[in-house]
C-alpha cells in the first residue's frame, strides 16, 4: 500500500553532537513523533594571521531531521529552538525545506495526520524567510578548500557529512577503482543576499565542472535560524563576525552594502573588468528537484544500484538513526539515498522507484534552484 502526504517539511536541526541526545528527549517529551539523526561535523577557521596554513577545526555536530506537516512547521521550529538553546551565540542552527509531495510504501513512522496546529505557538515572526541552503558533494581531498572558498566569501563555517556515492564509478567496470566511493556532502546556509557569491566560490573551489569531481546544488529555505560560529579565537571579543554584520544590516536598514561588486584579482581587485579574470562556474536554472529516499540501512546498497540501472545519473547515501516518540531510547538504522535530476525525469523516477521496488520506503522530492555538475 502506497500513502501519499501533501504539505510536509523536512525540518533540519544542527546542533553540537554532545547535546544531541537530551535534545532528542526534550523534543519526544514536547510532541515530536520520530527523529532522524546523524554525526557530521563542523568547519571553525583560527583566528591568526596565518590560518590559511593552518588545519581547520572540526568541532563534533549532530544533524537532527524531522518530517512534519506544515502547519506544524512554526511550533516545532520554536519548541527545537527553545530546547537546543539558539539564542545563544554558536549554539547551531534550525531551518526547514518544503516537499513537493510525500510516499510511504509499506510502513514508516510519521506524524498523525488528524492533529491541527496550535495557532498560539507560532515562531515565524522570530525567523528568517529569505534563506538559501548549499550542498556540495566531492571527494574528500576537495572538501577543505571548499569550506575556506565558502567562508571567504560570507558564510558560517560549514558543516560537513559523510556520504557514500553511486554513479559513475559504477559503470567503469575493473576502473571502478580510480574513483573513490566515499564522498563528503559539504552544506551551508545563507541569506539570499549571499547565496550567489558563495554558490559560485564553492563550485569553483570544488572543481564541479570536471569529470569526475562531484556536483553542486542550491535549494530554497522556507524559514531558519542560523548561530554558527566560523572563527575560533583565544583572545575574547565583545562580539563576533556575525554579531557585527548584522548590527550593520539593522543600522543600514538593508543587506545591499554586503553585495561584492568586485572581483578578487592576485590581492588586489576589480570592477568592470571581468575579462582579467576567469568566469566563475555558472549554474543551470532549469528546474531540477532532489529526490530522497529513505530506506533500511541493509537494503540501501541494493535500492541504490537498482536506482542507477532505472537512469538516475548518480547518488549519493546518507545514515541515520531513526528514533521514535514511542520508544526514544532505541533506534533502528536507515539510509537516506540523495538523487538530484531535472523536473521531467524526477516525476518518472519517483513513479517508477514506487512501482519496482519491493522495500519498504520513504519518498519525498523538493525543489533545486541551481546546480552544478559535469
Amino acid at each position: 500500500m502506497i500513502i501519499t502526504r501533501h504539505n510536509m517539511s523536512v525540518v533540519t536541526l544542527i546542533i553540537g553532537r554532545h547535546r544531541a541526545k537530551k535534545v532528542l528527549q526534550d523534543l519526544f517529551a514536547d510532541g515530536i513523533h520520530s527523529a532522524l539523526l546523524t554525526s557530521a561535523r563542523g568547519t571553525l577557521m583560527q583566528d591568526k594571521w596565518y590560518q590559511g596554513i593552518l588545519s581547520m577545526i572540526k568541532p563534533e555536530l549532530a544533524v537532527i531531521h524531522m518530517i512534519v506537516p506544515d502547519p506544524f512547521v512554526d511550533s516545532i521550529m520554536e519548541r527545537a529552538a527553545k530546547h537546543a538553546q539558539l539564542h545563544r551565540s554558536g549554539a547551531g542552527s534550525i531551518f526547514s525545506k518544503p516537499c513537493v509531495d510525500l510516499h510511504i510504501k509499506g510502513t514508516f513512522p510519521l506524524w498523525p495526520i488528524d492533529q491541527e496546529e496550535l495557532p498560539e505557538e507560532d515562531a515565524s515572526n522570530d525567523l528568517h524567510e529569505n534563506l538559501t541552503a548549499i550542498y556540495l558533494i566531492s571527494q574528500g581531498e576537495r572538501t577543505e578548500a571548499v569550506c575556506r572558498a565558502a567562508m571567504h566569501a560570507g558564510s558560517h563555517g560549514p558543516v560537513i557529512l559523510f556520504s557514500e556515492g553511486h554513479g559513475l564509478r559504477d559503470r567503469l567496470g575493473w576502473l571502478r577503482i580510480t574513483n573513490k566511493p566515499t564522498k563528503e556532502v559539504v552544506s551551508v546556509l545563507v541569506e539570499n543576499v549571499d547565496a550567489e557569491l558563495v554558490f559560485s566560490a564553492m563550485a569553483e573551489a570544488g572543481k564541479v565542472q570536471s569529470v569526475g569531481r562531484g556536483l553542486i546544488y542550491r535549494m530554497p529555505v522556507q524559514k531558519g535560524l542560523i548561530n554558527i560560529v566560523s572563527v575560533y579565537s583565544q583572545t575574547r571579543h565583545a562580539a563576533s563576525i556575525q554579531q557585527i554584520i548584522r548590527a550593520i544590516d539593522d543600522i543600514k536598514g538593508n543587506k545591499d552594502w554586503r553585495h561584492q561588486d568586485s572581483i578578487a584579482i592576485h590581492g588586489g581587485a576589480t570592477a568592470g573588468l571581468e575579462f582579467l579574470t576567469k568566469l566563475s562556474p555558472k549554474s543551470t536554472h532549469k528546474p531540477h528537484r532532489l529526490i530522497s529516499i529513505i530506506v533500511d540501512r541493509d537494503h540501501s546498497q541494493k535500492v541504490s544500484l537498482q536506482i542507477i540501472n532505472m537512469g538516475a545519473p548518480g547518488a549519493n547515501i546518507n545514515y541515520f538513526q531513526l528514533y521514535i516518540q514511542t520508544d526514544s531510547t532505541q533506534h533502528q538504522e536507515f539510509a537516506q539515498i540523495n538523487i538530484v535530476v531535472n523536473e521531467p525525469s524526477a516525476i518518472e523516477l519517483e513513479k517508477r522507484i514506487l512501482e519496482e521496488v519491493e522495500q519498504d520506503l520513504m519518498i519525498f522530492t523538493q525543489p533545486v534552484t541551481g546546480f552544478i555538475a559535469y
